[in-house]
C-alpha cells in the first residue's frame, strides 16, 4: 500500500527528470549549430587572412554547397526522408530553384565573400540585422502588423547597423588600416537574401520540413553557382592544398550541413521561442571567437552598435513563439 502510494510521485518525478533530459539535449543541440554558424566567420576570415594560393571563392563555395547537400542527403536517408525529398524536387523544383539561387548562391556566397574585405565580427553583426529586414519585407508582402515597441525596435536596430560603417577597427590581417566598406555591404546584401529565404520558404518549409528544404536548396544553390563561376571566369581546380580543402570540409559540413541538424533537431525538446534567443548568443560569440583567435580590435562603439542591434532585434522578435518559428542563422 505504501509502495503504491508512493507511485505517483515517483512517476511525477521521473517525468520532470525527463523534461530537464529532453531540455538539456534541446539546448546542446542549439548551442552545438550556434558554434558551428560561429566558427563559419572565424574559419572564412583565418582563410582568406592566410590564403597565398588564391582559391577561388566560387569554385570553393560550389564544393561547399554540393558537399552539404550529400550530407544532408545522408541525414534524409537515414530519417526515412528521400520520398519526402523527391516530391519535393518533383512537384516544387522552381521553388526550390528560387530558394537556392537566392538564400545559397546568394545569401551563402556574399557571406562568405564579405570575409575578404571585412572582419568576423562586423560580417556576422551586419548580417544579423536580417530580422528587421525579415519585418518590413513580410509587411510588404503579408501587411503584417507591427507594435510601437516593434517598429522602435526596427529603427533601433537599423540605426546600429548604419553606425557600424562608419566605424574603423581591424583584425591580425589588416591592422586596421583598411576600410571595411565593401565587406560591409556584402554582409548587409547576405542578411537581405536571407531575409527574403526566410519569406519565400516558410509555405514550403511548413509543407516538406526543415531538413528537405535544406538539402534540396543547397543542392540547386550548387547548380546555380555553375554558370556564375563561368561569368565570373572562376578558376576550377582540385590542386587545391591541404588547408584549402580543410576549410572546404569544415565549412560544407559543420557549418552547413551538421549546423542544420542540430537547429531543427533541437526544435523536437525546446520551444521555437526559446531556441530563437541563440542567434544572440551567435554574435556575441562570434565577438569573443573572433577577438581570441584573430586578434580582433574591439572597440567601445561597437560594443555600442552591437547593444543597439541586440536589443532591436529582441524587440523585433517579442513574439508569441507559439505563433512563429525562430529565423535560423547561416546558413553559411
Amino acid at each position: 500500500m505504501c509502495a503504491d502510494r508512493g507511485l505517483p510521485h515517483l512517476r511525477k518525478r521521473m517525468s520532470g527528470m525527463n523534461l530537464t533530459g529532453g531540455k538539456f539535449k534541446g539546448l546542446a543541440l542549439g548551442f552545438t549549430a550556434t558554434f558551428c554558424w560561429a566558427s563559419f566567420y572565424i574559419v572564412s576570415r583565418y582563410f582568406f587572412g592566410t590564403d597565398s594560393d588564391g582559391l577561388d571563392p566560387f569554385w570553393s563555395s560550389f564544393l561547399r554547397y554540393l558537399l552539404a547537400a550529400a550530407v544532408l542527403f545522408c541525414f534524409l536517408a537515414v530519417q526515412k526522408q528521400i520520398p519526402v525529398l523527391t516530391a519535393a524536387l518533383r512537384k516544387d523544383w522552381k521553388m526550390l530553384l528560387l530558394l537556392g539561387a537566392v538564400g545559397i548562391a546568394g545569401e551563402s556566397t556574399l557571406l562568405f565573400y564579405s570575409m575578404q574585405f571585412t572582419t568576423a565580427a562586423r560580417s556576422n553583426l551586419l548580417t544579423n540585422i536580417s530580422p528587421v529586414v525579415t519585418a518590413v519585407m513580410s509587411w510588404f508582402i503579408t501587411r503584417e502588423v507591427f507594435s510601437r515597441s516593434q517598429i522602435f525596435g526596427m529603427l533601433l536596430g537599423f540605426v546600429g547597423m548604419l553606425t557600424v560603417f562608419f566605424l574603423r577597427g581591424g583584425d591580425q590581417f589588416t591592422g586596421g588600416k583598411v576600410s571595411f566598406l565593401i565587406g560591409d555591404l556584402m554582409a548587409v546584401a547576405a542578411g537581405i537574401c536571407w531575409s527574403a529565404f526566410t519569406v519565400l520558404g516558410e509555405n514550403a518549409v511548413r509543407r516538406y520540413g526543415p531538413p528537405v528544404i535544406m538539402c534540396g536548396a543547397f543542392l540547386f544553390g550548387a547548380l546555380v553557382m555553375i554558370p556564375v563561376m563561368g561569368i565570373a571566369g572562376s578558376r576550377i581546380t582540385f590542386a587545391i592544398d591541404l588547408r584549402g580543402w580543410l576549410m572546404i570540409l569544415y565549412i560544407g559540413i559543420v557549418s552547413n550541413a551538421l549546423a542544420n541538424v542540430c537547429w531543427y533537431a533541437a526544435l523536437k525538446y525546446l520551444k521555437p521561442g526559446e531556441l530563437g534567443s541563440f542567434g544572440y548568443v551567435s554574435i556575441l560569440l562570434t565577438v569573443l571567437l573572433a577577438f581570441c583567435f584573430l586578434g580582433e580590435k574591439i572597440t567601445l562603439p561597437f560594443v555600442l552598435c552591437l547593444a543597439m542591434i541586440l536589443l532591436g532585434t529582441g524587440m523585433m522578435l517579442k513574439i508569441s513563439s507559439s505563433d512563429h518559428q525562430p529565423e535560423k542563422r547561416k546558413i553559411s
